[in-house]
């Protein structure tokens, strides 16, 4: 098989959100080292007495998970990055918020150059964000959306143009 360096550098990717719930998809901004997709799944083996390795293998606990360190440090952006804040007008309070549940898209680029969009119907914030005021430097803020299990067997979606 040839190899393409084409088919390894996809590029970068957008990641939106719906917040609230059913809304319209909204940019998070520019990043400033693009977005990252993240799944783990955590496994137990199955074992019997009579056998040296396991016969099979059960799915115990999965989580999906976008990464991304926005370089718009919007009082909208914050609010979606903090899980239990809250904000009104041009205020966020912190503590004793409420988790805000959203839908989080990520568009990027598949190995042929089309678009790939990997689709959580149901997340959260979960990450502590961390904001930096240096001089001369961006302030960033880290944003991490964790998928939520939407009611469906789909809570995420992967899917290529074609």
């Amino acid at each position: 098989m040839a190899q393409v360096i084409a088919e390894v550098l996809v590029g970068v990717a957008t990641l939106s959100v719906k917040y609230p719930v059913g809304g319209a998809y909204v940019d998070v901004g520019y990043t400033e080292d693009g977005v990252i997709f993240e799944y783990t799944a955590d496994t137990a083996d199955i074992r019997v007495e009579e056998k040296t390795f396991p016969i099979g293998r059960a799915l115990n606990a999965e989580t999906g998970r976008f990464t991304c360190n926005m370089a718009q440090a919007s009082l909208d952006n914050l609010n979606k990055a903090i899980a239990g804040s809250i904000l009104a007008g041009s205020v966020i309070s912190v503590g004793g918020g409420t988790i805000k549940e959203m839908s989080a898209k990520l568009v990027g680029t598949n190995p042929a150059g089309l678009a790939r969009t990997i689709e959580m119907a149901l997340c959260t914030a979960t990450g502590g964000p961390s904001i930096g005021f240096k001089k001369g430097e961006k302030s960033q803020v880290a944003i991490t959306i964790e998928a939520l299990d939407n009611g469906t067997d789909e809570p995420i979606v992967i899917t290529d143009s074609v």
